[in-house]
């Protein structure tokens, strides 16, 4: 990947979790853009937030990648091939969910053209250009790094917002 993201290599060797953690899959589209799910109302945590696809581990994944690339296409509807991991970031803890949750950087080869409506309300595919420029973020202060990002009419914050702001090197 040409481009300038912040990262670590997969670690395929120390990647197997026993305990409970979740996985979510950043999925990069033509190393121009990053897609972005508005979570249904319905899910059991972070509804109606823009997220990236993931979720928790279920008894047959076998790593965190394997959690995060299941999770991608059972949201999106696309094929596990479509999506191809390259990297990761140090997990991150959330306010709703009390495990870690393991992000993994994938190149997407294919746009979804449908998406699972029990568990996505909308998918947003944002230029990595915009999410660079710190003229598009407001740091909003009720905590640390709390920065949010305008998609279309909806709020990236949290901890999505805080991943994407270290993948860019924007923390």
């Amino acid at each position: 990947m040409k481009l300038k993201l912040k990262y670590k290599e997969l670690n395929i060797q120390n990647e197997s979790k026993k305990e409970n953690y979740a996985a979510v899959a950043i999925l990069i589209y033509d190393e121009k853009e990053i897609l972005f799910i508005k979570r249904s109302n319905d899910m059991p945590t972070h509804k109606g937030h823009i997220a990236f696809p993931g979720g928790k581990k279920e008894i047959d994944d076998l790593s965190i990648v394997d959690t995060a690339t299941r999770e991608a296409s059972e949201e999106l509807l696309i094929s596990r091939t479509d999506v191809q991991p390259f990297g990761q970031l140090d997990p991150v803890d959330t306010i709703e969910f009390k495990n870690k949750v393991y992000p993994i950087l994938c190149s997407l080869s294919k746009l979804p053209t449908s998406y699972n409506k029990s568990e996505v309300q909308s998918v947003f595919l944002v230029p990595i250009e915009e999410l660079r420029d710190t003229n598009n973020w407001r740091f909003r202060g009720v905590y640390p790094q709390d920065w949010v990002f305008k998609i279309e009419q909806e709020t990236l914050w949290g901890a999505t917002a805080k991943i994407t702001r270290e993948l860019l090197s924007l923390s």
